[in-house]
């Protein structure tokens, strides 16, 4: 069992299609299928179900995987660590956010007093963004929600307030708080479902008893434009509406009194992680700071 064949199994499980995998690779797909059979047949065991053109780890390959993202990981921690001791350590971090608002405020702060050092940035959905921490492709993740489990250390930075967001022509646009349940008939805008966030907003009025009336899915970056134009109401986090520095808004922020949701922006990395001095800055002014300078 070679490494190369482990770093086309992981990539062929990252991407579940071989077409892509074999793109990625940069090696004719016929190769990579034939390498991956070869696996097989050594571990005695099928490591993908095949679905027509796409491919899907089943329980073997979902726990070979594990152990090698493990392999993976342990090898970049030797490297990081040599490195390290021979002085020539990377000054790059990767980082993979939900949402690149996360970073507002924060990560200019962060590369203001840290010159030296150079950010890989990347926008995924968190189920992604968990899977690349898994594999050690990425240093950290940033999320909503926050990303924890056995092999994965989270710091929550920041808890935020869900809201509804209103035109200032709604007929609640005066008040301060509201019951949810009243707006239960109003036409809604929300995020697609391409965001983790989307199933938070269903939740939430789902516990106020009732399934929005949902009449627009947009992008993060256009919700705010549909408000405006009074295309209906949404629930967002604060920090999407809270933004003095965009200037004067004309939306209205309702404090949600029954339910009141909250969520947890979190930071995320490998529990058994070697950071390097980079790293280790990166960690420890985000979960310092994070509270005081997210914009």
């Amino acid at each position: 069992m070679e490494l190369l064949q482990l770093k086309y199994f992981q990539i062929a499980a990252k991407t579940q299609n071989f077409s892509r995998a074999a793109e990625e690779l940069n090696i004719s797909q016929p190769s990579l299928s034939m390498t991956i059979s070869h696996l097989e047949d050594e571990l005695g065991a099928k490591l993908f179900d095949r679905k027509g053109r796409n491919i899907e780890l089943n329980e073997s390959g979902a726990a070979f995987l594990a152990r090698v993202n493990r392999i993976f990981f342990e090898l970049e921690n030797a490297k990081n660590e040599v490195s390290e001791i021979n002085g020539t350590q990377s000054r790059r971090i990767s980082l993979a956010t939900t949402n690149p608002q996360l970073l507002s405020g924060i990560l200019k702060k962060f590369l203001l007093e840290h010159k030296d050092i150079m950010i890989t940035q990347r926008c995924d959905t968190r189920e992604n963004v968990e899977k690349q921490l898994q594999s050690g492709e990425i240093d950290f993740g940033l999320a909503v929600p926050a990303i924890s489990g056995d092999d994965i250390i989270c710091r929550i930075l920041k808890e935020e307030e869900i809201v509804l967001v209103v035109p200032e022509s709604h007929r609640y646009a005066d008040q301060k708080s509201i019951d949810l349940y009243k707006v239960a008939e109003d036409a809604f805008i929300t995020l697609d479902h391409s965001y983790n966030f989307r199933k938070i907003t269903d939740d939430i009025c789902q516990s106020a008893g009732f399934t929005p009336n949902i009449k627009f899915e947009v992008g993060g970056s256009l919700i705010k434009d549909m408000l405006e134009l009074n295309r209906g109401i949404a629930l967002l986090p604060k920090y999407m509406i809270e933004r003095p520095h965009e200037g004067k808004s004309h939306l209205k922020m309702l404090k949600i009194v029954s339910p009141n949701p909250k969520i947890q922006i979190g930071l995320s990395w490998q529990k058994q992680k070697y950071f390097s001095n980079a790293e280790k800055q990166f960690k420890d002014f985000f979960t310092e700071n994070y509270n005081r300078l997210f914009a």
